[in-house]
This record gives C-alpha cells, structure tokens and sequence, in this order.
C-alpha cells in the first residue's frame, strides 16, 4: 500500500489563501461571536464569496474542484483559527452537499447541488432524534406514501446548521420493520415547506457560533423529487456522507491542535519561572514532543484517507466492496484518533497556560470547550471502535 504523500502546487496555494483568509476575516470577530452565541453570518456570506462551500463538488455542479484533499485543506487551516466556523462548513459540504454529489438525480443536482455548491443555498443534515443517536436505525420520524408522494412526521434533533439552513437532508422510516436496511429514506426538505419548521435552538458548551436546532415535521407533504437516492436507501445516504464528515472532522481537529501547540509553545518561551522560561523545564518540553508527534501522525492519517476518497471518484456503483470498507475504517480511525488526539493536546496546552487558560474568553479556552462535541458528533467514539472492531473481525488488520 502507497503511503507517500504530497500536496499540489494548487492545494498549497489554497492553503495560504484559506489561512490568509482566515486571519483576516474570521479571527477578528471570533470572540465576539463566542461570547454572543450568534451564526456569524457576515463571514459566513464573505465563505461563500470565496466559494468556500463548494471546495470538493466538481466544476460542472458549481463547486471548486478541489476534491476531498482540498476540502481537508480548507478545514484544517478554519479550525486553526475557528472550530464554529469549520462545522457551519462541514455540515452543509460533508452532510449535506456529499450525498446530493454520490446519489442525487441530474435534476437534483440542477436544483439543490449547484446552488449549494456555488454558496447560494445553505444546507443541514438531520438523522438524530430523542430516542436515536448511536442507533440510528431506530428513528421516530415518519414517511407515509401518499400517491405518488410522501407525509413526513417526526421530531428531529441536534442539526448544526438547522436554524439557517434552506435546505435538510431528513431521514424518515418508510418502513420501521426493516430498520435501517431498507427501512430508512433520505428526503431533502425546503424551509418554507407546508408543516415544517424550527423548534428550539440549544444552548451548548462550545461551538457558540453554530445553531443546533430541533426540527419538527408535521404533515409534511412531499413529491417524489424530494426523495434522495433511492426508497429505503437512506441508511447507505447518510452513512456515506458521515465517511467524508468523519475525514473532514479529523482535518478541523488537526487545526485546532495545531492552533493550540502553536500558542502553548510561544507561550512556554515566554512565561518565566524560577528564573528561567518554562520552555526550559523538561516537564514542558515532553508535553510539547507529545503535541508534536500527535500532530505531524494525524496529518499523514487525515490526508491519506482523503486522497483514498478521491481515487474512488464520485460514483458509489463503481466502488468495489473492498474500497468501501477501507474506505469507512480509515473514516473512522481518523474521527477517533483525530478528535480525543485533540482534546489531550488543547487540554495539555491549556496546562502549559496555567492559571490563565482557564480565563473565560482566551483562545486556549474557548478551543477547549469546542473540542469536546468532537469526540460525539458524527457518530460517538464508541461507535467508530463498533465500525473499526467489526471490520477487524470480517477482514483482519
């Protein structure tokens, strides 16, 4: 198995302008964001400008081209600066936009992708109720043919972008004894529709910039055209598009480690104790090879399994089984990895702050606070050792 890695002369150049971007535009009113848990939606519209929300889709649809590395790319260097900023952009592009790309229609794609794709439509992806998360095949939430259509009902919950969002990605049971293997139907769901609106909006630990909102469906009426990738396939919809969301994930979380062993490093330089910086005490120093090597193992991790997923291409017909399955363990290596990696590394460098890391409104704070959904979202860390464990039983290491 190839395990060299290199980025393009394109993908550095997206690097530096992502990060200049970033710098400019988003760190300036992150702390202010932060403490009026408000949807920044000024830099978001500068995102969209910059055509930030169509990084992986393909040309023709409206987006960049820059395929699942490029989006890694433009990840990485958010969550440097911002971690509500970089899920705002991983839920619409890795939940929302990924599953109109692999198993929308031609027209589909005419109507929601290239609008998402081009910044001009926001999207959202709900799966999670108030009996299902980890079990996902237990949903509440209903559809109910009616002629050639559908009746949703059900409460949804937890959709990071569902306040703002124009369009959902909803999964319903269309048949509750099948489960999820057959049982469960992706919907792409208009704000605006006869029956559908948002509930409330939770008040949460970290992320403050983001809406996570309750959705509720009642009586919602929907033609054929609505239904995404197939009656009962919904199961496969969502657990695809979590494969490219775990990745991105691991990417954000590389930033956000980053960020953090940055501002521990400078900050031990300059911190004087006992007459020396603290930089000089061993018990530093090993915190900060811990950090180090967490990163750079992280960053081959993330990018590998990214550059995977755009050899596959686009078309989930053309995947053979065993790039499927690959395909998944590495999702979920770098999701688990990825995110606990991050919390030892915040937490670490928050130690490294002392006293001061602990203020409300520093960096190393509020990167604290934000780290800790990762380890939940996009599928508990218990249940990518349940995916990882699995494929260890049915293909060995």
């Amino acid at each position: 198995m190839a395990i060299e890695f290199t980025f393009s002369p394109e993908q550095e150049a997206l690097r530096q302008s992502v990060r200049s971007f970033a710098q400019k535009e988003i760190a300036p009113v992150v702390a202010e964001m932060d403490e009026t848990e408000r949807f920044p939606r000024a830099t978001v519209d500068r995102m969209r400008a910059e055509g930030y929300f169509g990084v992986p889709i393909p040309e023709e649809y409206g987006g960049l081209g820059l395929g699942k590395v490029g989006y890694c790319i433009l990840l990485e260097e958010i969550g440097r600066v911002d971690a509500s900023h970089g899920a705002i952009l991983g839920a619409h592009t890795s939940l929302g936009t990924t599953p109109l790309l692999y198993y929308g229609t031609a027209e589909q794609k005419r109507r929601w992708l290239a609008p998402a794709a081009a910044g001009q439509r926001l999207l959202a992806f709900s799966l999670t109720e108030p009996g299902s998360g980890s079990d996902s095949g237990a949903l509440q939430t209903t559809a109910v043919p009616k002629g050639d259509g559908w009746v949703l009902n059900g409460t949804k919950l937890y959709v990071t972008n569902g306040a703002e969002a124009d369009t959902v990605v909803v999964m319903a049971a269309n048949d509750a004894k099948k489960g999820p293997h057959g049982g469960i139907t992706a919907f792409l769901v208009d704000q605006g529709t006869a029956g559908f609106r948002v509930g409330r909006c939770e008040k949460k630990m970290g992320l403050h910039g983001t809406s996570t909102a309750e959705l509720l469906l009642e009586q919602v009426e929907l033609g054929p055209e609505h239904v995404l990738g197939g009656v009962g396939l919904g199961f496969r919809v969502a657990m695809t598009a979590l494969d490219v969301g775990r990745v991105s994930l691991g990417a954000a979380s590389l930033g956000g480690m980053q960020a953090a062993a940055s501002a521990a490093l400078e900050f031990s330089k300059n911190r004087m104790q006992f007459g020396l910086p603290i930089s000089e005490y061993e018990a530093v120093q090993f915190k900060l090879a811990d950090m180090a090597m967490r990163i750079e193992a992280l960053r081959y991790l993330v990018y590998l399994a990214a550059a995977h997923q755009d050899r596959m291409g686009h078309d989930p017909a053309a995947w053979s089984r065993a790039d499927r399955e690959t395909k998944t363990r590495e999702a979920a290596v770098v999701k688990c990895l990825g995110s606990e990696w991050a919390a030892e590394v915040i937490d670490e460098a928050l130690q490294i702050h002392g006293g001061l890391g602990y203020i409300r409104g520093t960096p190393i704070e509020r990167a604290y606070r934000d780290a800790r959904i990762s380890e939940i979202f996009e599928g508990t860390n218990e249940i990518q050792r349940v995916v990882i464990a699995r494929d260890l039983m049915a293909r060995g290491l």
